[in-house]
């Protein structure tokens, strides 16, 4: 009965990863690559774990340690999507070897000797690096959202609030993994797959709605010293004119580099007139600037609240009303109802 609902479970998460690698291999941005590998690897895991579940291997230890050892050369293709999110465009084809070579050479070893020692060296290092990444993610967030504040006027699909839960739940995943490499059950390993496939549903969700924000994060494209450095008061004037009489902050999507080209110039400097002279990150800025008009039509006209945060320039109505709370201390509503 356990077999019968093994082969059931590894067919479909076969059939899931498989679809995702589809799905994903058509994008053309380096996030859905390594996503579409890691679910490669991933269809093509459950596929050869059919053939174990032979009778009298599957339960055998060395063939349950090795099946183990090879899913765990998926475990660095984590850490490439995990690196990618919060630092698009830093890891390299070199780093990515590198971070490999060890879930691969210990494998190699362990196999044709079954040598045990190398098994649980592998399993030892993957929960290391495993716990590793988690933490350096978590500590990587809060500075990618900084970072994005500098550069979007929106944070919807852009930032990663949701990757901190999916973290808790890996965590989980980790410990049963743990529990399924050193104590072999069937029941475990349905569980930990059922779970796995939760989880990644979930995270496809997400990553699929991501949109890339490398091109507007890197600086390599930048050449500031190619460009005349504008005094800061020349360029606020432009800035502020953008603004103030041609209301580019209406603009849902509007980044510091549509600012940039507006005014002729590159983003370094832009990104310095708002540090310096305006005293607000580009985020604060635009969206102070987006109340202010909403509250002038929350004064002087009907509009319902979804209505007046669209025309403001806001991508949906909760983060108007979050902005809104921040920026002035009350409820659109509540604001209306003081007037």
């Amino acid at each position: 009965m356990e077999i019968n609902s093994l082969y059931y479970v590894y067919g479909l998460c076969t059939m899931f990863y498989a679809m995702m690698t589809y799905f994903f291999v058509r994008k053309a941005d380096r996030l859905s690559r390594l996503l579409a590998l890691l679910m490669c690897t991933l269809a093509l895991q459950c596929l050869s774990a059919n053939f174990f579940m032979l009778k009298g291997q599957y339960t055998d230890g060395y063939w349950w340690n090795m099946q183990s050892s090879l899913d765990m050369i998926a475990v660095p293709m984590y850490s490439f999507i995990l690196v990618e999110l919060v630092e698009p465009g830093r890891l390299k084809i070199r780093d990515m070897l590198l971070m490999e070579a060890p879930f691969l050479v210990l494998p190699a070893l362990f196999i044709p000797t079954r040598n045990d020692i190398f098994y649980y060296i592998l399993t030892a290092w993957a929960v290391v690096y495993g716990n590793f990444f988690m933490i350096w993610t978590l500590v990587q967030i809060p500075r990618y959202h900084s970072r994005l504040r500098e550069h979007f006027s929106y944070t919807e699909n852009i930032n990663l609030n949701w990757l901190r839960t999916i973290l808790v739940s890996f965590y989980v995943l980790l410990t049963l993994w743990v529990v399924n490499c050193v104590a072999i059950h069937l029941n475990v390993e349905i569980l930990y797959m059922l779970l796995s496939l939760g989880i990644w549903t979930t995270i496809c969700y997400f990553l699929y709605k991501h949109e890339q924000v490398m091109d507007e994060l890197r600086t390599d494209v930048e050449t500031p010293a190619e460009t005349p450095a504008p005094a800061l008061s020349e360029l606020g004037r432009k800035i502020e004119q953008l603004f103030r009489e041609s209301q580019i902050f209406l603009n849902p999507h509007l980044k510091l580099s549509d600012v940039a080209e507006a005014c002729n110039t590159n983003r370094t400097y832009v990104s310095n007139y708002f540090n310096q002279e305006a005293g607000a990150s580009f985020y604060e800025y635009v969206n102070t600037m987006r109340v202010d008009h909403a509250c002038a039509l929350l004064r002087d006209t009907n509009d319902s609240v979804k209505v007046i945060a669209a025309r403001s320039g806001f991508n949906s109505p909760q983060s108007f009303i979050r902005t809104f709370v921040k920026v002035r201390g009350v409820k659109p509503t509540d604001f209306r109802n003081s007037l």
